[in-house]
């Protein structure tokens, strides 16, 4: 476990709780340790968007975030997803649609299994829900704007399609995604949910990073936003917090790309896991049945409201 300043802290105006501060040190004994197994296999990466605005920028967290990001070239990716299993000691989780049940996610995470980070519409679903970090496979960007859209947009429906399977129509309040539900199945009967997932990964790879001008996480973001591979050429290391993290050698590059030419000035923003529910102390199997009975409650209350209107 990374240990560090556990107390309140006020960060650019912001106060950090020490609740945040456990989450974050959870967060990084499992970059560290994902850190010591690329190096040991000889695996590329890099932290990645708000983690590496951090590194730069504040030398640690951006206060008011509440993850961390990694990227990798999709062939290192791959690599680790084959070996990311066997990898990893209890209670650290390699989890992908490769070593996780209903896992539909694009790209893999590092979880602990003693812990919890639950988002509610998702208390119900059987995969590991422990505090986590991303890790995001960078992908060779068609160089038709075209056929790059096309490529992310075909991957994400064949995750949005695994996405149903399991959907709880009832308590989600989409009502039409059960239309979605039954195809998913029908599909996943027939071919299987790893044959489907693959197929989706496919579409990422029909243009290889190696050769590429840009690299982009089409598996995420999509198109939104493309990094110059030249910037990866090399990879320095910097400060977060109280160890050391790689960073792409043409960091400005990347974060100009990214978050503008003004990308030092910090603006307070939520982040993308707002909702998600975090207990360092107790695992996604002990928390996951409250959690889910107070996220039925409050959708059934919704789906009353919407009837009397």
């Amino acid at each position: 476990m990374q240990e560090f300043n556990s107390h309140d802290e006020v960060r650019s105006g912001y106060t950090v709780s020490a609740e945040m501060k456990k989450i974050w040190a959870i967060q990084m004994d499992l970059l560290q340790q994902l850190l010591d197994v690329c190096q040991t296999n000889g695996l590329r990466c890099w932290v990645d968007g708000g983690t590496m605005l951090g590194a730069v920028r504040h030398h640690g967290y951006i206060p008011w975030d509440d993850d961390l990001d990694v990227c990798m070239p999709r062939p290192d990716y791959d690599r680790l997803v084959q070996i990311g299993p066997k990898a990893f000691k209890s209670p650290c989780f390699f989890q992908s649609a490769y070593s996780d049940v209903d896992y539909f996610r694009g790209h893999a995470q590092l979880r602990n299994s003693n812990t919890t980070a639950i988002r509610p519409s998702e208390s119900y679903r059987k995969f590991n829900q422990g505090i986590f970090i991303d890790i995001f496979p960078l992908d060779g960007v068609p160089e038709d704007a075209e056929q790059a859209r096309r490529v992310a947009k075909q991957s994400k429906k064949i995750q949005k399609l695994l996405k149903a399977a399991n959907l709880n129509v009832l308590y989600s309040g989409r009502w039409l995604q059960i239309f979605r539900k039954f195809k998913s199945r029908y599909l996943i009967r027939k071919y299987g949910w790893e044959t489907l997932y693959k197929r989706s990964e496919d579409c990422l790879r029909s243009t290889p990073v190696e050769g590429s001008k840009y690299w982009a996480e089409l598996s995420f973001s999509g198109t939104q936003f493309y990094y110059e591979a030249k910037a990866f050429d090399t990879t320095k290391w910097v400060d977060f917090e109280n160890m050391k993290v790689p960073v792409p050698g043409d960091t400005d590059n990347c974060l100009r790309r990214q978050y503008g030419d003004n990308y030092m000035t910090p603006i307070h923003a939520a982040t993308c896991h707002g909702e998600v529910v975090f207990d360092t102390e107790r695992s996604y199997r002990e928390t996951a049945p409250a959690i889910f009975k107070a996220f039925k409650r409050q959708s059934i209350q919704r789906l009353f409201k919407k009837i009397r209107k």
